[in-house]
């Protein structure tokens, strides 16, 4: 499994191998005088799968770190037929790379929530690619500590095939620059118990392999339970309030807790 995010199975989360304190995702916002990344340093979105319930669960923090200190942003979108969890590299004014107008405009475009997991990808590589260019030339040290192989991952959720599923979709860049395409998919009943988990996971993933029993239980409790684990051993990387949403078997939302989410944010 990568170091940054885990897709998998969650009766298989025990072969995960990489070490929890390593296990983030990097998000990014943009200083408006120098066009210079400041760092979101971390993140922790919860998705689960609950086939028995034929539900999906989506928790995540609010927590980001601006130039003047920690704030409290929304990091789930919701739009017709389309919620996003993002996590990554968030902004790049010079490049043109905005990832929630990206997200909005993929959540826009016909077809199937797997159409739009693809035309995420398809309309936001070029930009990314801009993105990273210009991180890597101007701030070369930067870009290797806090870009370089950790990857901007979205997580659509939705019906996919009459069926409650999750596409996730990932562009990461080596130290190279070089440009590399994540895609992970879960539709019930193909994956029954299924987790992603973006950014900060390591608790999370000690806890589901030291109570393997946790999926007799509810899913929506233990998704806001898996990001308050993580809240609490990384207050300066993850903090609260937490934002939580269900999708039925119809594809609607059911808001658990707006958290940071109650506006819906102008881009």
């Amino acid at each position: 499994m990568k170091k940054h995010c885990d897709f998998v199975p969650l009766a298989a989360q025990s072969e995960c191998k990489k070490a929890a304190s390593k296990s983030w995702c990097m998000v990014f916002l943009l200083s408006s005088v120098f066009l210079a990344p400041l760092h979101l340093r971390a993140t922790s979105i919860v998705a689960l799968v609950d086939d028995m319930e034929h539900r999906l669960v989506i928790a995540a923090d609010c927590r980001v770190l601006r130039g003047s200190g920690p704030a409290s942003d929304c990091k789930i979108i919701v739009e017709p037929g389309c919620v996003v969890a993002v996590a990554g590299l968030y902004q790049e004014a010079g490049a043109g790379f905005k990832l929630r107008q990206l997200v909005r405009a993929a959540c826009q475009e016909p077809g199937d929530l797997r159409s739009k997991a693809e035309a995420f990808v398809r309309i936001s590589r070029k930009p990314y690619e801009r993105a990273v260019r210009s991180i890597r030339e101007k701030q070369p040290e930067d870009f290797a500590q806090t870009v370089a192989n950790k990857p901007t991952e979205v997580v659509f959720a939705g019906i996919q095939d009459g069926r409650v599923a999750l596409m996730v979709r990932g562009l990461e860049a080596d130290l190279a620059g070089r440009i590399r395409v994540e895609r992970y998919e879960s539709i019930a009943p193909s994956y029954p118990r299924t987790g992603y988990f973006l950014g900060l996971n390591g608790h999370i993933r000690a806890y589901v392999r030291a109570h393997p029993d946790w999926v007799r239980g509810d899913y929506a409790a233990a998704a806001h339970r898996f990001v308050e684990m993580e809240i609490a051993a990384h207050p300066d990387l993850a903090g609260p309030p937490i934002s939580e949403l269900e999708i039925d078997q119809y594809g609607h939302v059911h808001w658990l807790d707006k958290g940071m989410c109650n506006i819906r944010e102008s881009d």
